[in-house]
């Protein structure tokens, strides 16, 4: 840390610990000044399609609108997508299979052309060239595509998709193949932006996309900074959401996580963008002082940390192997690690976080009252399998909270004689080409992954699907379903699901697919996360959005533009 550091007055009445956690800390409609923000790792992408880190998604809400978007809304009114684009939500027929939106008029990008349906239809369509554009979510795919006749994407053919309709340069018509109740949510996720067909560049499209939201990309060098200007053509009397209050925003990009703090406390940046949190050292530092503790939050996600576990990668492949590291996970060493229970997160044996209806106390592989472990468990399980004396496996992760994570999963499972060698992937592609590519796990024999998942959209089926059913698997990158589970019995239940209106048993149904693949081991849960972020005090309308579980930057603005908007 430096020895001198601006001078951070003490919190306010309406400010405080955790103050921005259900309600918003500093709230001010000044506009002007430059929001400085901070990343250890670049975006994974700017095009709307390939992205899928939620921090970038939080920026992609500055960038590009979308016919819905979660409101400016501490508060559980937050988690309810609502009319952006649109003039309204879906207007449902058919038996939940058609949706209906109609535009607002007198929307344009930000080179001055109009937005009209056939840009959102194209952007959909974008969605189905996986081939082009792997990396962003893909519900959208099994939903609209016809399995007797796969539309290949807009670059492999002309022909556009027949499953949405655009009668009007207003009116958009989805027609899906089953009902979907959520679908209102996939309207609001960055991959259903407005993209025009005459600025697609395909692949190359990131580098140069249009804007519809507020502001637009002034400048982007990877790895080191992203600068945004403000989008002349955006209306804010179209935008029920947006305050757009800063005049610019810039991102600095690459920087250690312990320098990331320190330059942050110091008061060089107003957030850290990233929303990994304080790393250690920040984090005795600023929780031993008062008024640093002041600017703190330390909000309960709804991020799951997990480590998935590989069946396809040997010695992975045998169910009691995989249930060894289960029994073997030492809990508090591993608790520890993401930060202790203060701002590590909160210790679970199961996958749905306490805010959605499905959570349920499960524990399959009980680890002993102390949480250190099962050991004899670990050990009858290893031979069993006909591996009395252990083996050697590799567990993949990234620098920072995810390799100290891995350095105490491998600490617990050497208790048993399972010998981790660890292997750091980079940051910037974790996901996209690391961890979340099937290619990559094989190359680099990862029979175990570090990893943390935040849901798509705050229901059931956003949170767990993408990590366990099998027609969710993504070859070409941007896999979440690490384990490539493809279990009937689990994709039969998630359909079953999206068939049901009590809510009652749509929670049991789904508690029945979380029990169905904790049977199967290849999810090892660890903590659902808290994590203790931290704000300059001259920064207004501070809120951890609670469909996110990070600061929503939009709505940010700065109460003294001469002295935060200057370094």
């Amino acid at each position: 840390m430096t020895t001198e550091r601006r001078r951070l007055a003490p919190a306010s009445a309406h400010a405080g610990w955790d103050a921005a956690v259900g309600s918003m800390v500093n709230p001010s409609e000044r506009r002007g000044g430059t929001l400085r923000l901070a990343s250890s790792a670049d975006v994974d992408s700017l095009d709307p399609a390939r992205t899928y880190y939620v921090w970038v998604w939080l920026l992609q809400r500055m960038l590009n609108r979308t016919l819905m978007a979660y409101p400016t809304d501490p508060g559980p009114a937050g988690l309810v997508p609502v009319p952006d684009l649109a003039e309204g939500p879906g207007q449902v027929s058919d038996g939940g299979r058609t949706w209906s939106y109609r535009l607002r008029p007198g929307l344009r990008f930000d080179d001055g052309t109009p937005i009209t349906s056939a840009d959102v239809r194209h952007a959909v369509q974008r969605v189905f060239a996986q081939d082009v554009l792997p990396g962003g979510p893909t519900y959208l795919i099994p939903l609209l595509d016809d399995p007797a006749r796969p539309y290949p994407g807009p670059y492999r053919t002309e022909e556009p998709l027949r499953s949405v309709r655009t009668p009007d340069d207003r009116t958009i018509v989805f027609h899906l193949n089953r009902p979907f109740s959520d679908f209102d949510h996939l309207m609001a996720q960055p991959c259903a932006a407005p993209v025009p067909q005459h600025a697609d560049t395909g692949a190359e499209y990131g580098a140069a996309p249009r804007s519809s939201g507020p502001y637009r990309v002034a400048e982007h060098r990877p790895g080191a900074f992203l600068h945004l200007e403000r989008n002349p053509h955006w209306d804010p009397a179209t935008d029920p959401i947006r305050p757009a209050l800063p005049d610019r925003v810039e991102l600095t990009i690459g920087m250690d996580v312990d320098e990331l703090d320190d330059r942050l406390i110091d008061g060089e940046f107003d957030i850290n963008l990233e929303g990994r949190g304080l790393q250690h050292a920040a984090q005795n530092l600023v929780t031993a002082d008062d008024v640093l503790r002041s600017h703190t939050d330390n909000p309960r996600t709804s991020f799951l940390h997990f480590v998935a576990i590989q069946p396809h990668i040997p010695p992975f492949d045998d169910v009691r192997v995989r249930r060894a590291v289960h029994y073997a996970a030492d809990k508090i060493l591993l608790q520890e690690a993401r930060g202790g229970p203060v701002t590590g997160g909160d210790l679970t044996t199961a996958l749905f976080p306490p805010t959605l209806p499905a959570h349920q106390d499960l524990d399959l592989y009980p680890t002993g009252q102390d949480l250190r472990g099962d050991l004899d468990a670990a050990r009858a399980e290893l031979k069993a399998a006909g591996l009395p004396d252990g083996f050697e496996a590799v567990i993949g992760t990234q620098r920072g909270k995810f390799r100290m994570v891995a350095d105490a999963v491998a600490e617990s499972v050497a208790r048993v004689g399972i010998r981790l060698t660890v292997k750091e992937l980079d940051v910037a592609t974790y996901f996209s080409l690391g961890a979340g590519h099937p290619e990559t796990v094989r190359e680099h024999g990862l029979g175990l992954i570090v990893t943390d998942w935040g849901a798509d959209f705050p229901t059931e089926y956003g949170f767990l699907s993408p990590l366990v059913d099998g027609r969710q698997i993504k070859r070409n990158g941007g896999n979440w379903n690490l384990p490539e589970l493809d279990d009937p019995m689990v994709n039969d239940l998630i359909d079953e699901t999206l068939h049901t209106t009590d809510p009652a048993e749509r929670a049991r149904l789904w508690q029945a697919v979380e029990r169905r693949v904790m049977e199967h081991a290849v999810l090892l849960p660890l903590v659902h996360d808290k994590t203790l972020h931290f704000r300059n005090p001259w920064v207004t309308n501070v809120y951890v959005h609670p469909a996110f579980g990070l600061y929503d930057i939009q709505a940010m603005g700065l109460d003294s533009v001469a002295g935060a908007g200057a370094g």
